[in-house]
Protein backbone atom coordinates (compact mmCIF):
# COMPACT_ATOMS: atom_id res chain seq x y z
CA UNK A 1 0.00 0.00 0.00
CA UNK A 2 2.73 2.42 0.88
CA UNK A 3 4.45 2.34 -2.56
CA UNK A 4 0.85 2.60 -4.47
CA UNK A 5 0.20 5.87 -2.31
CA UNK A 6 4.26 6.99 -3.33
CA UNK A 7 3.42 6.18 -6.85
CA UNK A 8 0.35 8.25 -6.86
CA UNK A 9 2.12 11.20 -5.27
CA UNK A 10 4.52 11.03 -7.79
CA UNK A 11 3.08 10.22 -11.30
CA UNK A 12 3.13 12.96 -13.74
CA UNK A 13 0.22 14.66 -14.08
CA UNK A 14 -0.99 15.46 -17.81
CA UNK A 15 -2.08 19.08 -18.89
CA UNK A 16 -4.91 19.69 -21.20
CA UNK A 17 -4.50 22.96 -23.42
CA UNK A 18 -7.94 24.10 -24.18
CA UNK A 19 -8.17 27.15 -27.29
CA UNK A 20 -10.78 29.66 -28.48
CA UNK A 21 -9.51 31.04 -31.88
CA UNK A 22 -11.18 33.43 -34.38
CA UNK A 23 -11.87 32.69 -37.90
CA UNK A 24 -8.36 34.13 -38.58
CA UNK A 25 -6.72 31.66 -36.09
CA UNK A 26 -5.86 34.89 -33.57
CA UNK A 27 -6.33 33.08 -29.50
CA UNK A 28 -9.06 34.17 -27.94
CA UNK A 29 -9.43 31.76 -24.84
CA UNK A 30 -6.98 29.60 -23.25
CA UNK A 31 -7.75 26.91 -20.29
CA UNK A 32 -5.10 24.45 -18.62
CA UNK A 33 -6.77 21.48 -17.23
CA UNK A 34 -5.73 18.10 -15.54
CA UNK A 35 -5.93 15.72 -18.33
CA UNK A 36 -8.57 13.91 -17.81
CA UNK A 37 -11.29 17.19 -18.71
CA UNK A 38 -13.34 16.35 -21.51
CA UNK A 39 -13.02 18.98 -24.06
CA UNK A 40 -16.61 19.61 -24.49
CA UNK A 41 -16.93 20.70 -20.58
CA UNK A 42 -14.50 23.75 -21.40
CA UNK A 43 -17.28 25.14 -23.87
CA UNK A 44 -19.06 27.28 -21.10
CA UNK A 45 -15.70 28.28 -19.50
CA UNK A 46 -13.93 29.26 -23.17
CA UNK A 47 -17.19 31.32 -24.09
CA UNK A 48 -17.30 33.41 -20.71
CA UNK A 49 -13.55 34.81 -21.98
CA UNK A 50 -15.05 36.67 -25.35
CA UNK A 51 -16.31 39.60 -24.26
CA UNK A 52 -18.81 40.08 -26.98
CA UNK A 53 -21.22 37.31 -28.77
CA UNK A 54 -19.99 35.01 -31.26
CA UNK A 55 -21.38 34.23 -34.72
CA UNK A 56 -20.49 30.91 -35.10
CA UNK A 57 -18.92 28.38 -33.30
CA UNK A 58 -17.22 25.26 -34.86
CA UNK A 59 -16.23 22.18 -34.26
CA UNK A 60 -15.09 18.74 -34.27
CA UNK A 61 -17.40 15.63 -33.56
CA UNK A 62 -16.90 15.24 -30.33
CA UNK A 63 -18.42 18.79 -29.36
CA UNK A 64 -21.63 16.79 -30.62
CA UNK A 65 -23.09 16.75 -27.27
CA UNK A 66 -26.52 18.83 -26.25
CA UNK A 67 -24.63 20.73 -23.29
CA UNK A 68 -22.57 22.17 -25.99
CA UNK A 69 -25.26 23.50 -27.94
CA UNK A 70 -26.78 24.92 -24.68
CA UNK A 71 -23.51 26.67 -23.53
CA UNK A 72 -23.31 28.34 -27.13
CA UNK A 73 -26.92 29.28 -26.94
CA UNK A 74 -27.07 30.48 -23.34
CA UNK A 75 -24.02 32.54 -24.52
CA UNK A 76 -24.94 34.00 -27.93
CA UNK A 77 -28.23 32.96 -28.33
CA UNK A 78 -27.69 34.40 -32.29
CA UNK A 79 -24.82 32.10 -33.28
CA UNK A 80 -24.83 29.58 -35.34
CA UNK A 81 -23.44 26.08 -34.23
CA UNK A 82 -21.39 24.03 -36.81
CA UNK A 83 -20.66 20.77 -35.12
CA UNK A 84 -20.73 17.27 -37.54
CA UNK A 85 -23.61 15.29 -36.27
CA UNK A 86 -22.00 11.55 -34.63
CA UNK A 87 -22.83 8.87 -37.65
CA UNK A 88 -26.03 7.38 -35.94
CA UNK A 89 -27.35 10.58 -35.37
CA UNK A 90 -31.38 10.87 -35.40
CA UNK A 91 -33.65 13.27 -35.63
CA UNK A 92 -34.84 15.15 -32.40
CA UNK A 93 -38.82 14.78 -31.36
CA UNK A 94 -39.24 18.53 -32.60
CA UNK A 95 -37.41 18.18 -35.77
CA UNK A 96 -40.15 19.17 -38.06
CA UNK A 97 -41.82 22.10 -36.03
CA UNK A 98 -38.75 23.48 -34.37
CA UNK A 99 -35.61 22.23 -36.27
CA UNK A 100 -32.57 22.87 -33.66
CA UNK A 101 -28.64 23.45 -35.26
CA UNK A 102 -28.40 19.56 -34.82
CA UNK A 103 -31.80 18.49 -36.59
CA UNK A 104 -30.67 20.92 -39.82
CA UNK A 105 -27.36 19.44 -40.10
CA UNK A 106 -28.49 15.78 -39.73
CA UNK A 107 -31.07 16.53 -42.96
CA UNK A 108 -28.65 18.19 -44.94
CA UNK A 109 -26.32 15.75 -44.88
CA UNK A 110 -28.56 13.03 -45.73
CA UNK A 111 -29.50 14.87 -48.83
CA UNK A 112 -26.13 16.13 -49.72
CA UNK A 113 -23.63 14.15 -47.83
CA UNK A 114 -21.00 14.93 -45.70
CA UNK A 115 -18.04 16.23 -47.18
CA UNK A 116 -20.78 19.13 -49.30
CA UNK A 117 -22.08 19.92 -45.57
CA UNK A 118 -18.82 20.29 -44.61
CA UNK A 119 -18.40 23.02 -47.49
CA UNK A 120 -21.16 24.60 -47.55
CA UNK A 121 -21.39 24.85 -43.76
CA UNK A 122 -18.16 26.20 -43.30
CA UNK A 123 -16.86 23.14 -41.05
CA UNK A 124 -13.28 23.84 -42.18
CA UNK A 125 -12.72 26.92 -40.29
CA UNK A 126 -12.25 24.68 -37.39
CA UNK A 127 -8.91 23.79 -38.71
CA UNK A 128 -8.00 27.17 -37.75
CA UNK A 129 -8.18 25.74 -34.11
CA UNK A 130 -5.96 22.86 -35.03
CA UNK A 131 -3.55 25.20 -37.03
CA UNK A 132 -3.39 27.00 -33.58
CA UNK A 133 -2.47 23.93 -31.50
CA UNK A 134 0.04 22.81 -33.98
CA UNK A 135 1.55 26.35 -33.57
CA UNK A 136 1.77 26.37 -30.13
CA UNK A 137 2.99 22.98 -30.31
CA UNK A 138 5.80 23.57 -32.33
CA UNK A 139 7.13 27.38 -30.52
CA UNK A 140 6.75 26.35 -26.75
CA UNK A 141 7.90 22.79 -27.55
CA UNK A 142 4.15 21.59 -26.67
CA UNK A 143 5.89 20.74 -22.71
CA UNK A 144 5.07 23.03 -19.60
CA UNK A 145 7.96 23.79 -17.69
CA UNK A 146 6.14 25.62 -14.13
CA UNK A 147 5.43 22.83 -11.60
CA UNK A 148 2.43 24.56 -9.66
CA UNK A 149 -1.26 24.82 -11.09
CA UNK A 150 -0.91 28.41 -11.51
CA UNK A 151 2.36 28.60 -13.09
CA UNK A 152 0.83 26.31 -15.90
CA UNK A 153 -1.68 27.99 -16.72
CA UNK A 154 0.49 31.84 -17.10
CA UNK A 155 2.83 29.97 -19.11
CA UNK A 156 0.33 29.08 -21.64
CA UNK A 157 -1.53 32.55 -21.42
CA UNK A 158 2.02 34.09 -22.45
CA UNK A 159 2.34 31.14 -25.10
CA UNK A 160 -0.89 32.13 -26.29
CA UNK A 161 0.04 35.99 -26.39
CA UNK A 162 3.35 35.19 -28.13
CA UNK A 163 1.56 33.27 -30.93
CA UNK A 164 -1.18 35.87 -31.25
CA UNK A 165 2.16 38.63 -31.44
CA UNK A 166 3.75 36.88 -34.21
CA UNK A 167 0.96 35.99 -36.32
CA UNK A 168 0.40 39.99 -36.34
CA UNK A 169 4.07 40.56 -37.13
CA UNK A 170 4.24 38.16 -39.72
CA UNK A 171 1.16 38.51 -41.52
CA UNK A 172 1.97 39.90 -45.14
CA UNK A 173 -0.18 43.06 -45.71
CA UNK A 174 -1.88 42.60 -48.81
CA UNK A 175 -4.04 44.84 -51.43
CA UNK A 176 -5.53 44.87 -54.95
CA UNK A 177 -3.74 46.45 -57.12
CA UNK A 178 -4.80 47.95 -60.56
Amino acid sequence: MALQETWERWRKHWKKLHLGVDENGRILASKVTDGHEHDPSQVPNLLTQFNREIDRFVGDRIYDQEAVYEAVDHHSPRAEVVVPPKKDAVLSNNSISVPSHRDRHIAEIRSKGRSEWKRQSEYYLQSHAENAFYRYKRITGGRLGAKNDDAQKQEAAIGCAILNRMREMCRPLSYAVG
